[in-house]
């Protein structure tokens, strides 16, 4: 390979994407409560992370440094989740709680926070509790084993997740929402045992209050899923009925809106797309090439 496509520098499809997000998030932010507000600084802070992360891991990154870089998105994720409880509502964008309760309604002939209340029990209530809770087992062990055993999918993985979750946050920006357990205060409290009562707490504190539409629970593990699917085979089966799980979960406990599963199946599939075109890519290709001459 030539001299001057070895040292090409790439900037990945979700580089592009997340990045995009926290920039235009910062420019909104911006325009609404000024450069000088702690929020708008935060997410152009965000940005520039992402612009030094590529900087910093040169033209032709080591194995150590495309880690590095790769690992950025999900520290950077994790602030602009939690940057994003007070900062949405700068942006004067409204509640959309009604409008995602009644396209459920439309859909479904019903409301589901409200029909499931006839069928709670408290051993299922703790299902579905361990159920949802998977989510963070999926997140983090599947990115996880790719990135110490297959640099070359975990890079693959990374650029069709953070695609995902970019549009998901961005979803959160144009339609904030809290959910049927925040907007649905006449609802019965949920009836479970020992876990739902240690766990159920803590879950709800760890929401910023926005992140309803689109459901990055099921965007998330769908995505991850179909990954494997297509590189793991055998730990797809694994992981088939739990993720089944996870995504009823996030309806009976009142999280999500049926129609926030279904805007998480559309940007989960825009995401394996994009990990799909990248790996085909003349991208990828000469980042393997670049890896193999180092």
């Amino acid at each position: 390979m030539s001299e001057s496509v070895t040292n090409k520098r790439h900037v990945l499809p979700h580089e592009w994407a997340f990045g995009g997000f926290l920039a235009l998030t910062a420019v909104r932010l911006a325009m609404s409560v000024g450069f000088s507000d702690w929020h708008t600084l935060a997410f152009f802070a965000f940005t520039f992370g992402c612009v030094v992360a590529v900087a910093a891991s040169g033209r032709a990154p080591s194995s150590i440094a495309w880690r590095v870089r790769l690992l950025w998105y999900p520290s950077v994720m994790g602030l602009s989740f939690y940057t994003l409880a007070t900062a949405v509502p700068l942006l004067g964008v409204s509640s959309a709680d009604a409008l995602l309760a009644q396209l459920d309604h439309s859909l479904l002939g019903l409301t589901p926070a409200v029909a499931l209340t006839a069928v709670h029990l408290p051993w299922f209530t703790d299902l579905m509790v361990a159920a949802y809770l998977f989510f963070f087992y999926i997140l983090i062990v599947g990115p996880g084993w790719y990135c110490v055993n297959d640099l070359t999918r975990f890079r693959a993985c990374i650029v069709g997740l953070f695609t995902t979750y970019a549009l998901g946050f961005m979803g959160y920006t144009l339609l904030p929402a809290g959910g049927p357990h925040l907007s649905m205060t006449d609802l019965p409290p949920l009836d479970g045992g020992w876990l739902t009562q240690a766990m159920l707490p803590m879950v709800n504190q760890g929401s910023n209050g926005v992140d309803v539409f689109p459901s990055i629970h099921c965007a998330a593990s769908l995505y991850l899923l179909i990954f494997d699917f297509r590189h793991y085979r055998r730990r797809f089966w694994w992981l088939l009925l739990p993720c089944i799980a996870l995504w009823v979960s996030t309806v009976y406990l009142r999280y999500h809106y049926v129609v926030d599963l279904l805007g998480g199946v559309v940007i989960a599939a825009i995401g394996v797309s994009t990990a799909y075109l990248y790996e085909r890519s003349r991208m990828a290709g000469e980042i393997e090439m670049q890896e193999q001459s180092a």
